[in-house]
C-alpha cells in the first residue's frame, strides 16, 4: 500500500480565479473597495459594516472565555485548586 501527495496548480491560469486571487489578497491586506463597487446592501449599510466569519469565531470565544473564567472563579473548585497551583487560569 503506497501513499502518494502531489500539489495541483488548481487556480493558475484560469483569468476569473486569477483576479479572485487578487481581490481576496487586496482585502486581506486591509484595502478597501470603492463605495460604488459595493452591492447596494453593503453601500446602503448604517453604522459598522457586518464583520466576516472568522472575526466573529474570534469575537464568541473571548466571550465564552470571559464567562467561562467567571464561572470558573465562582467554583468551590477554584478556591481549593488555586491554593495548590496559582497559576491556573
Amino acid at each position: 500500500f503506497q501513499v502518494e501527495f502531489r500539489w495541483v496548480a488548481g487556480h493558475e491560469g484560469i483569468e476569473g480565479n486569477e483576479m479572485a486571487d487578487v481581490a481576496a489578497k487586496e482585502a486581506a491586506g486591509g484595502r478597501s473597495s470603492p463605495v460604488k463597487s459595493l452591492p447596494k446592501l453593503l453601500r446602503d449599510f448604517k453604522g459598522s459594516p457586518p464583520i466576516g466569519i472568522s472575526a466573529t469565531r474570534q469575537i464568541l470565544l473571548q466571550k465564552v472565555m470571559r464567562k467561562w473564567n467567571t464561572l470558573w472563579k465562582a467554583s468551590p473548585r477554584y478556591a481549593k485548586l488555586s491554593r495548590i497551583d496559582p497559576k491556573l487560569p
